[in-house]
C-alpha cells in the first residue's frame, strides 16, 4: 500500500513517525509532504523520514490568506499524487489531503483532536472517509450513526510518548547541565494559526514577571514560538539550544511545565508531569485531564493563579515524592490503549474491506 501523509505542524511529525515505521516494516511505502518550517524539517530529518517540502505558512493570518494557502497546499498535494499515486491519504485534520483524495477517487483517513478548528472541519468533512478522534474529543463531527467518526480510548500524544515508543534519555539533561526535578519548562506560543486569530492571551510583561520570579527558585528551559521575543533580555538568559526532538526528554525530567501550548501541556500530562496551562483556549483533552487529575493539571488566567498552582505542586511533591513521573504515567497508560497500534489496525482493516 502507498500512503501520502501531509504534515502541517511539528506535532504531526510525532503523531505519525511510529505509524510510518511500523507500516514500513510490513512493506508499505510513504510520501510525506510538509509545510516549510525549520523545526518540521529538522524533526523529519532526525527521524529519517523522506519528505517533500511545500510553501511556508503566510506571515499574515486572515481568512483570505488561509484560503489562498489552502489552495496552494491542494495544488502541491495534487502534484505529489501524480508522481506517487497513493492508495490512501492521511494527515492530522488535513483539508488538502481530504480534497486531493476526492479528486483522485481515493480514501482519506484523518486524525483530529481540535474542537475549535471549525473552519477546517467544514473544509475536510465533505471529502474524508473516516476521522479518528480520541475519547475526550467533545465534538460530534457527524451524526453518531454515520460511522465516519471513530473514537479511540487514548490521548493523541501517546502516539509518540507511550512507553512502548519513548523512554527518557538522561544524557540529554547531563549535556544541558540540568538536574532532574530542579528545573521547569516554560512554553510561550505565537498563536499564529487561523483558529487563534481572536485569542486574547497573557501580556508579554506578565510573562517576563513570571520568568523573573520562577527563575529565583528553578532553572528555566524557555521555549519561544515567537522568535522576536528571543531578543528580550528577560527571556534571552533562559533560552537553551538543543535539537527539537530532545524536548520530550527535557519535559520528562522537569518539576513541572508552564505553557500556553495545549500540545505541550498534554505531552507533560501523558509523561506524568504536572502542568499549568496559560492558554485561553480550552479543548477536550485539557478539560478531561483537569477534571480527572486535579492534582496534576492546573488552569491559570493570571500571575496569581500561576503562583498558587506552583505552591500546590510543590506541596504535593513534598508530601508524595513519587506522585508524579513514572508512576502517574503508568496509571494513565493502564486506563488507555496504544493509539499507534489502534491506528495501524484500523487502517489495515479498512483498506482490506
Amino acid at each position: 500500500m502507498k500512503i501520502l501523509i501531509d504534515i502541517n505542524h511539528p506535532a504531526h511529525v510525532h503523531y505519525f513517525k511510529n505509524f510510518i515505521r511500523l507500516m514500513e516494516e510490513k512493506g508499505h511505502s510513504f510520501c510525506v509532504t510538509n509545510r516549510n518550517s525549520k523545526i518540521i524539517n529538522q524533526l523529519l530529518d532526525a527521524y529519517g523520514i523522506n519528505h517533500v517540502i511545500r510553501a511556508p505558512r503566510p506571515a499574515k493570518q486572515g481568512t483570505f490568506q488561509a484560503l489562498n494557502y489552502l489552495r496552494k497546499m491542494v495544488f502541491f498535494c495534487i502534484k505529489a499524487s501524480r508522481s506517487f499515486r497513493p492508495d490512501l491519504y492521511m494527515g492530522f485534520a488535513s483539508s488538502p489531503c481530504a480534497i486531493t483524495s476526492f479528486l483522485f477517487c481515493k480514501p482519506c483517513i484523518l486524525l483530529e483532536d481540535t474542537e475549535h478548528n471549525a473552519l477546517n472541519h467544514k473544509l475536510y468533512k465533505p471529502f474524508v472517509e473516516r476521522v479518528i478522534t480520541p475519547f475526550y474529543f467533545e465534538k460530534e463531527l457527524w451524526k453518531k450513526d454515520s460511522g465516519k467518526q471513530v473514537r479511540m480510548n487514548a490521548y493523541i500524544e501517546q502516539l509518540y510518548l507511550h512507553s512502548r515508543y519513548f523512554a527518557m534519555d538522561e544524557s540529554v539533561l547531563v549535556d544541558l547541565g540540568l538536574e532532574k526535578r530542579r528545573y521547569i519548562v516554560i512554553r510561550f506560543t505565537a498563536f499564529g494559526a487561523h483558529h487563534d486569530l481572536k485569542v486574547r492571551h497573557i501580556s508579554n510583561e506578565a510573562k517576563k514577571r513570571l520568568v523573573a520570579v520562577l527563575s529565583q527558585r528553578y532553572k528555566i528551559v524557555l521555549s519561544l514560538e515567537n522568535k522576536d521575543d528571543a531578543a528580550e533580555p528577560e527571556f534571552a538568559s533562559c533560552l537553551m539550544h538543543f535539537p527539537p526532538e530532545k524536548i520530550h526528554d527535557i519535559i520528562t525530567g522537569a518539576a513541572f511545565v508552564l505553557t500556553e501550548g495545549l500540545t505541550t501541556a498534554s505531552e507533560a500530562f501523558v509523561l506524568g508531569i504536572p502542568y499549568i496551562s496559560l492558554s485561553p483556549l480550552l479543548a477536550g483533552n485539557i478539560n478531561c485531564q483537569s477534571r480527572n487529575y486535579p492534582d496534576q493539571v492546573f488552569l491559570a488566567n493570571s500571575e496569581e493563579e500561576v503562583f498558587a498552582a506552583v505552591r500546590t505542586i510543590e506541596e504535593n511533591m513534598s508530601l508524595k515524592p513519587d506522585l508524579y513521573g513514572p508512576a502517574r504515567r503508568k496509571e494513565i497508560e493502564e486506563s488507555t490503549v496504544d493509539p499507534t497500534r489502534f491506528v495501524e489496525d484500523f487502517v489495515l482493516s479498512y483498506m482490506n474491506e
